[in-house]
């Protein structure tokens, strides 16, 4: 028989189970740029897609001005951003908001960041965020819940910090990458790697194996568990095993893991 289930069947007032903040950048009629913090998001491709809600400023900018910045801010700025909980660029206040909301023009300056221009859109990106999008948007779509609206838009330029780059490629390392995650209205530090896919490009080869391979050499993954794994290096002609390699160190493990899957 089956296990008897032990989940609990609850109801969650957000549904925010662990995602990077952003904060949006978008034009205001005057020409200002208005600044907002959000987390629902997600990219396929060149396309990122935001969930905002129709009450924010920063909807009614794009409806009428379809360009945006889309910047990622690392963990030791979740005290700026949770400046911006309580503030809005809508005047008036819309109902929804009147009770925890008041007016704030200057975003940047309430945050304590700053604006930096963009090279291909009008509002700017924030300087002291580690990696930034330049967007246009190319629809905008009415959510089930008439509070939020889907934007879909195509990031033009990407900008990224050098420490977060692999040197002499485009590849950001994961291994650098320290996001803002923002989990059931609590912040948090992105937390220690577990693994990775075989599609990463950035993935470390271990030093014996890649070594192994420059002399030409082949290998196979001969068993891999939860603390060690063992590797059979062979000939590059017909495969004979000429050795073997078995480590208990967590980065070999965890390659091993990969490969063997």
């Amino acid at each position: 028989m089956p296990e008897p289930d032990d989940h609990l069947v609850i109801e969650p007032s957000v549904l925010y189970v662990g995602t990077p903040v952003y904060l949006v950048s978008t034009m205001n009629p005057d020409g200002t740029p208005n600044l907002a913090p959000a987390s629902s998001h997600f990219a396929l491709g060149r396309t990122i897609v935001l969930g905002l809600e129709t009450d924010g400023q920063s909807v009614q900018n794009l409806a009428d001005r379809p360009e945006l910045t889309v910047s990622f801010p690392s963990g030791a700025l979740w005290r700026n951003v949770e400046r911006l909980s309580t503030v809005t660029g809508r005047d008036p206040v819309p109902d929804a908001k009147a009770d925890h909301y008041r007016f704030e023009p200057e975003k940047f300056e309430r945050a304590g960041l700053s604006p930096v221009a963009s090279d291909l859109v009008a509002p700017p990106r924030v300087r002291e965020c580690p990696l930034q999008f330049e967007a246009v948007v190319q629809r905008i779509t009415p959510g089930v819940d008439a509070g939020f609206a889907m934007v879909e838009s195509e990031v033009v330029r990407v900008h990224a910090h050098p420490a977060l780059v692999v040197p002499g490629t485009d590849h950001l390392d994961p291994r650098a990458w320290h996001p803002l995650i923002y989990s059931f209205r609590h912040y948090f530090d992105r937390g220690s790697e577990l693994g990775w896919t075989r599609k990463s490009r950035t993935a470390p080869t271990p030093p014996e194996i890649a070594r192994w391979e420059s002399f030409g050499g082949t290998w196979e993954v001969a068993d891999v568990g939860d603390s060690s794994a063992t590797v059979r290096l062979c000939r590059c002609d017909g495969g004979e095993e000429v050795s073997r390699i078995t480590s208990s160190e967590p980065d070999f493990v965890a390659w091993a893991a990969v490969m063997a899957s």
